[in-house]
């Protein structure tokens, strides 16, 4: 019986004769690469350890809630966990085998074998799994010896927890090839992975570069919107309630309702904003939870950010725009009053400090909703060419929530009270009124 499992000699061909023609590069310049390549990553793990280790290991009690060791120990069981729950779901994502679709369809006609021409692919994720893995256990670590008391003793903890996240990597690797392909070794297991399951990786894995490059998240929201509506499957049409702001209300709780596994995965964000507030300080929780905070809030504006991108809808509904827009609020603004008081009270603010989030985070999402700005002059940067339009859209809405975050941690240094709510009503309504026609 003739095996179908590909040329092999032809697959190595074929990977000669691509690299060939993208880059004619010998065994000089291809260490060259890989060289410079290792000491970047070196180096920005190396800042990112300097800037974490130090902060985690000697904690200012003035700035962060003080933690005894059991409070670290729960911490760092609970960073770990949600390591481990994000590397199975990226891994799941992104193959670890991908292609784009151009690739499928020609590894559908090819005789060569698809274990040498993917391997690269795989690799490459590989890599970028084993040191997310260990940067991961080594914060790990740190927060494992926080409540040591002295960073002579952290080494072996640190070092240890690096180990474990770099086993963990390896085993959750295995199985996601072994759920992809059916095989744990690479190259059985991309000799067997269905050209469905190839495209939908590909398609992941060119969203997140994309969106990478361009500072734009619009690739990874549209192949989210469509992976939701191929599995959503159908669902009975039902009719409003009331009049058109109840209407419109009661549609987007239902839709929200559909979108309850976004929003627990949001949570979680708010929480892990939480455990790093208190590792390394209020100042950088409180960055960190208007960012989560935002976030969460855009996952409860699908109704409010239909409505606003949609002018002839504006136009038909028989009823104020800026009505519309403080009733579709509603959803967003409660959700992002649950993710403040994760991700805020427990930095030592009193009560008004979540709910100033809470509005700044909700006024943020209605101004994330405008049109996109053009992309604007090119400014020369460490890391190529960037368009000041794209920065713009990046940080559009986001600079709301942290400028509510800021008012907040100064209000609460200066005891301004509760007063300084109404910094957060003005900017709302200021957002809900503001004319888009």
């Amino acid at each position: 019986m003739t095996s179908l499992v590909g040329d092999r000699k032809a697959a190595r061909e074929v990977v000669r004769a691509r690299r060939g023609a993208e880059h004619a590069a010998g065994w000089g310049q291809i260490l060259q690469d890989w060289y410079v390549g290792l000491f970047i990553t070196a180096t920005l793990l190396t800042m990112l350890f300097a800037a974490t280790g130090s902060a985690i290991l000697t904690p200012d009690c003035s700035s962060a809630l003080c933690l005894d060791p059991g409070g670290y120990r729960i911490l760092a069981a609970g960073l770990a966990l949600l390591g481990g729950l994000a590397m199975v779901a990226g891994l799941r994502a992104v193959g670890p085998a991908s292609a784009d679709r151009g690739q499928v369809t020609w590894l559908m006609s090819t005789p060569a074998d698809r274990g040498v021409l993917l391997r690269g692919s795989i690799a490459r994720v590989c890599l970028a799994a084993v040191v997310a893995g260990g940067s991961w256990g080594v914060l790990v670590g740190f927060a494992l010896a926080g409540g040591s008391g002295g960073e002579g003793r952290a080494l072996p903890v640190v070092l240890a927890a690096a180990a474990g996240g770099l086993v963990v990597t390896l085993l959750l690797l295995l199985v996601a090839l072994r759920r992809q392909g059916g095989s744990v070794a690479p190259a059985a297991s991309a000799r067997a992975v269905p050209d469905a399951e190839l495209a939908r990786a590909g398609d992941v894995v060119g969203a997140i570069t994309s969106s990478t490059l361009m500072l734009d998240g619009s690739a990874i929201a549209l192949l989210s919107a469509r992976r939701r509506l191929a599995g959503r499957g159908r669902y009975a049409s039902r009719q409003g309630a009331g009049g058109p702001l109840v209407g419109v209300l009661v549609h987007d709780l239902r839709g929200l309702r559909r979108r309850v596994d976004r929003v627990l995965v949001a949570v979680l964000g708010c929480a892990a904003a939480l455990a790093v507030g208190l590792l390394l300080g209020r100042f950088v929780g409180a960055v960190l939870a208007a960012v989560a905070v935002f976030a969460l809030a855009l996952v409860g504006a699908g109704g409010l950010g239909t409505w606003l991108s949609a002018p002839g809808l504006r136009r038909a509904l028989p009823a104020h725009p800026a009505a519309v827009t403080a009733v579709l609020a509603l959803p967003p603004f409660v959700l992002a009053v649950l993710g403040s008081a994760i991700a805020f009270l427990a930095l030592g603010l009193p009560w008004w400090g979540p709910v100033l989030l809470a509005l700044g985070a909700t006024a943020g999402v209605i101004r994330a909703s405008d049109a996109p700005s053009p992309l604007g002059p090119a400014v020369a940067t460490p890391a190529g060419a960037v368009h000041m339009g794209l920065v713009t859209r990046l940080v559009r809405g986001t600079d709301l929530a942290l400028v509510s975050a800021a008012v907040a941690l100064m209000a609460d240094a200066v005891d301004a009270g509760p007063a300084v709510l109404a910094l957060g009503v003005l900017l709302l309504g200021w957002q809900v009124l503001r004319d888009r026609d």
